[in-house]
């Protein structure tokens, strides 16, 4: 396929003038073989150079075509749609942001929502694997390092799975879904950020904010509803703040 020919079926789809014919054939040549030029899929590596450059309007197409089919994508893998609205976040922050989007490695050889469709499944994959693996690491008997806190875990641990799962329930969604990105998913803050549309210093106070609300809720549901002493619920909290990750996990049902 010859340049001009690349720029009338890029144009033919997509008649608005986001890129310049030199940048998008230049964009071309870095991620295309000539032996493959023949079968490309132009219009679409054309929107996902323009994506990649971070044009408004192209992006607004993506989401509107791709990113709008999420759920259908990772249905055999996800049904949750707390999960779902998870997977399309970190997956927009994977492909989209930052100064090397991946969507620019996109080298127009399959549709560009097929491609979209396997980086989907992929990730809801890998964050099932990430909570599973959590939960293996963290899977150790607090009493082995600390006989109190072994001893109120034994005597409150229904307790406080209970008082975690209730106090997490209760959270706005945005905060729920931040602090599950953060401490079960693995992003960074800076990840979270992304995923938000927020800087890292905005993600770090954010994340700071849901935690302290969420472990606040979990000392008041074992004070005042279950009745542990606060000298015992502040030890239990305590323990909680430590291996969030493996709590969030369990509340889950990880």
């Amino acid at each position: 396929m010859t340049d001009e020919e690349l720029l009338s079926r890029a144009r033919a789809e997509h008649p608005t003038v986001w890129l310049d014919d030199a940048t998008f054939l230049a964009h071309v040549g870095t991620v295309v073989l000539d032996e493959d030029r023949g079968a490309l899929q132009a219009a679409d590596l054309y929107l996902a150079c323009a994506c990649a450059r971070g044009v408004t309007e192209a992006l607004a197409v993506v989401e509107r075509e791709h990113f709008s089919r999420i759920r259908e994508f990772v249905a055999s893998v996800e049904s949750s749609p707390v999960q779902v609205a998870e997977i399309a976040q970190q997956l927009r922050a994977k492909l989209l942001v930052g100064d090397a989007p991946r969507i620019a490695s996109y080298s127009g050889r399959g549709s560009l929502g097929g491609w979209i469709r396997v980086a989907a499944v992929r990730l809801a994959h890998d964050l099932g694997r990430s909570e599973r693996a959590i939960a293996k690491r963290h899977a150790v008997d607090p009493g082995a390092i600390d006989p109190e806190l072994g001893y109120l875990k034994q005597a409150y641990g229904a307790a406080v799975s209970a008082a975690v799962q209730g106090a997490f329930e209760a959270l706005a969604g945005e905060t729920r879904a931040l602090l599950k990105m953060h401490y079960v998913d693995g992003l960074t803050i800076e990840q979270v950020g992304t995923a938000f549309g927020k800087s890292r210093a905005t993600s770090a106070r954010m994340l700071a904010a849901a935690r302290q609300i969420l472990l606040d809720d979990i000392r008041d549901r074992l004070v005042g509803t279950i009745g542990v002493r606060v000298d015992e619920a502040d030890s239990l909290v305590d323990f909680v703040r430590s291996r969030l990750d493996l709590s969030l996990t369990r509340a889950l049902g990880g």
